[in-house]
């Protein structure tokens, strides 16, 4: 994949299309610096993101194919852990704010009920809402996300859409893979469109 050369600003989305091996996934990862660059460069905020590693890392919420969640744990115990890892607001997570904001997302994301619920009992769609809830609570100002929408239905698309536009009012960036354009009631989207057969 060669000869791409973009840029997003805070408050804009990027929609990377394009049909399966095309490199979607692959173009996605080098953006989030899990696949070395044999030329060229991805820069965030003007840095190259080779040199300022730890900073990069700190802003980016990146959702892939894989969940990133564990199913032996609660719906509620993976919030909780990631937010002991300083995901969601600090080490503690726990406070009475963070608690309601975690309750309020839960129950955007038609998770309230399972809250108490192991991931292996769930549903793909509904372990996919568990690992896009995280990345709401997250809070961070960057998010890399591949394919968002894979086993969602209408509603949970709905919800992930507000979601992203409320991402993006707030002056977040969004770039993300999809097989269908995803409807951004900002209309500020770049659309990139991905051919030939490369992985």
């Amino acid at each position: 994949m060669s000869g791409i050369d973009l840029s997003i600003e805070a408050g804009w989305a990027l929609q990377i299309h394009g049909a399966n091996g095309s490199g979607k996934t692959t173009l996605l990862a080098a953006f989030a610096g899990l696949l070395p660059l044999t030329r060229g460069r991805v820069c965030w905020r003007g840095e190259d993101v080779r040199s300022v590693p730890r900073q990069f890392r700190r802003e980016l919420a990146f959702v892939g194919h894989s969940n990133g969640v564990s199913d032996d744990l609660t719906v509620q115990e993976n919030l909780q852990f990631c937010a002991l890892l300083g995901d969601a607001g600090g080490p503690s997570g726990r406070d009475r704010a963070a608690s309601a904001r975690e309750e309020d997302v839960l129950g955007q994301a038609g998770l309230l009920p399972l809250r108490h619920t192991r991931l292996n009992q769930l549903s793909q769609g509904q372990r996919r809402r568990v690992a896009l809830a995280r990345l709401m609570l997250a809070r961070k100002p960057l998010w890399l996300l591949d394919e968002p929408t894979d086993t969602l239905d209408a509603d949970a698309t709905r919800w992930l859409t507000a979601c992203l536009d409320a991402h993006l009012r707030e002056g977040g960036i969004v770039a993300l893979t999809t097989h269908r354009a995803l409807d951004s009631g900002l209309n500020r989207t770049r659309h990139l469109y991905l051919g030939g057969d490369a992985g």
